[in-house]
């Protein structure tokens, strides 16, 4: 490993595309040409034959999750041959994240693939509410709006709405905050999509992903969906879990050691950054995989036991295992498969964690990959273990995101010019006798003391200590005579950090997609390519 710094941009409107979106052409080949030559057995299929399994499979779960949630097909005839995948927790993100999908539709178009958008509803909710910015007065003011009763870290697949009340009133609470800071923000279309879907789903992240997803094909963006979680109990991703699990002491160490690496090449003390290391209790393995039961939403690690032909599986935290599984290293995985595709009948979910989640999505389900700045640091470390553990250099990904304020204003205050002021302010502290133009009498007795005190080659450590405490005396000295400018260098520092916050909140790339301009996010797009057709407001 090398290391690789990624900076989210800075500007207004700037967008970070490593590599450039020009040069995805030569990645798509170049991946293709790596993969077709790989024939890797995972547990009694090869690479090939599991990963045309794969997307068979996902094209399916695609398709009813498509028809149930009321959304259009982006094609009858579709395959998922060729795919341009990115993928995303289903919250209220802002453009940065957003102008992924945006980008798959146009590399999918330009390239004839197909593209699809994971919707990662196995992770947690960071939050039940979004900051909304607004003006009082003539300062800038943040407000948390709250769109559900936080449900505490329960995974996005089982956050059913608690509240419907407060989901009905979010658009309007949103805009009475917001004011006009934003004329025709995304929220005014969004949100009617989300009440609607309420015929569909209880469950939040679907209404959030499938709004989304309406407002996208408004403006002409048709990619395929489905969830994770769906995509997580289809028989070709079983062969993929059986075979880390059949392996997972050797999967296990390769994962610890790149990991060591990793932190050691960044410097990193936090033992749970960037993921932490698997463990071990007693002859029980941490397995690179979540796992709950849906009547207690609450992730758990998997553990897995290896005895002479079978594993054991269990929760952590219970005491009983959950499934033994006709498995081991030198044993084909259908039986284990098999097993484990009645999981979901018991309402027990087998979950990737974030490292699986992309290894699987890379590997298998496209043949290029669109990361945010966050996912393609964490697979820096996922490169590396499919480096060590499959003996392959991994497919190549994209590293996309961009930066989109709201127009909300800016101030004149600059860094450069807080750095001036509290120069001038160490100047009157340190040096006051330079500030007093036409001292008094007393004031130049206190100036010549410091002169002598400054002239002055002291041989000894206690003279050069008097030394130093005379000029410092001194200093003290000379302070009333220059308080006067102190106070109003005091009052510029105050007003150029206030003017900062100001700018800090004004600028914010954070704030939600819904708050953004319609007309400006899409004016946005455009500049990067994105096929936008924009449609009327509503």
């Amino acid at each position: 490993m090398k290391p690789h710094r990624l900076r989210a941009p800075a500007a207004d409107g700037a967008m970070l595309a490593e590599p450039p979106l020009s040069a995805a052409t030569g990645l798509l080949n170049a991946n293709a040409t790596r993969m077709s030559g790989w024939n890797y057995d995972f547990q009694g299929r090869t690479f090939t034959r599991l990963r045309s399994m794969v997307r068979a499979q996902v094209l399916e779960q695609a398709r009813a999750y498509h028809v149930q949630g009321g959304l259009d097909l982006p094609g009858q005839g579709a395959t998922f041959e060729r795919v341009v995948c990115t993928g995303h927790q289903p919250e209220l993100y802002h453009p940065g994240v957003w102008v992924k999908n945006f980008a798959v539709a146009r590399l999918a178009g330009e390239h004839e693939f197909t593209g699809l958008n994971l919707i990662v509803d196995n992770d947690i909710p960071k939050s039940a509410s979004i900051r909304v910015p607004y003006h009082s007065g003539t300062q800038l003011r943040t407000q948390l709006v709250e769109f559900d009763d936080w449900s505490g870290e329960v995974p996005f697949e089982d956050w059913r709405v608690r509240n419907e009340d407060t989901f009905a009133s979010f658009h309007d609470r949103v805009r009475q905050v917001l004011d006009r800071s934003v004329t025709d923000p995304i929220l005014d279309t969004f949100w009617p999509r989300a009440l609607a879907r309420r015929k569909h789903t209880a469950r939040l992240g679907q209404r959030f992903a499938q709004a989304r997803r309406e407002v996208e094909a408004q403006w002409g963006i048709r990619n395929w969906e489905v969830p994770l979680s769906a995509v997580c109990e289809t028989q070709g991703f079983l062969w993929f879990a059986s075979h880390l699990l059949a392996n997972l002491a050797r999967f296990q160490s390769v994962h610890n050691e790149a990991l060591a690496a990793y932190r050691t090449l960044y410097k990193i003390r936090s033992t749970h950054h960037p993921v932490p290391a698997l463990g071990q209790h007693d002859d029980w393995l941490e397995a690179p995989f979540w796992v709950w039961r849906a009547e207690s939403p609450r992730r758990r690690p998997l553990l897995v036991r290896q005895l002479a032909k079978t594993l054991l599986l269990r929760i952590d935290g219970e005491n009983d295992p959950l499934a033994e599984l006709p498995l081991a290293p030198d044993r084909e995985a259908c039986c284990a498969v098999e097993q484990l595709q009645l999981l979901p009948v018991q309402g027990i979910r087998l979950r990737t964690r974030a490292l699986t989640t992309t290894m699987f999505a890379r590997l298998f389900l496209s043949d290029v990959f669109i990361h945010g700045i966050g996912g393609a640091k964490y697979d820096e470390l996922g490169d590396e273990v499919v480096r060590r553990f499959f003996g392959i250099e991994p497919p190549g990904y994209l590293t996309l995101s961009m930066t989109l304020w709201l127009n909300l204003g800016t101030n004149p205050a600059s860094s450069a010019r807080l750095h001036e002021v509290e120069q001038a302010l160490r100047e009157v502290a340190y040096n006051p006798d330079r500030q007093i133009r036409s001292p008094a009498p007393e004031a130049e007795v206190i100036i010549a003391r410091k002169k002598t005190a400054i002239g002055h080659d002291p041989e000894t450590h206690p003279q050069k200590l008097e030394r130093f405490r005379e000029i410092r005396r001194c200093n003290e000295l000379l302070q009333r005579w220059v308080e006067e400018s102190k106070q109003s260098l005091n009052q510029q520092r105050a007003q150029i950090l206030a003017g900062i916050q100001q700018n800090n909140l004004a600028r914010n790339r954070e704030y939600s997609l819904v708050l953004h301009s319609q007309e400006r996010l899409q004016s946005a797009l455009v500049e990067i390519g994105a096929p936008i057709a924009p449609a009327p407001r509503v």
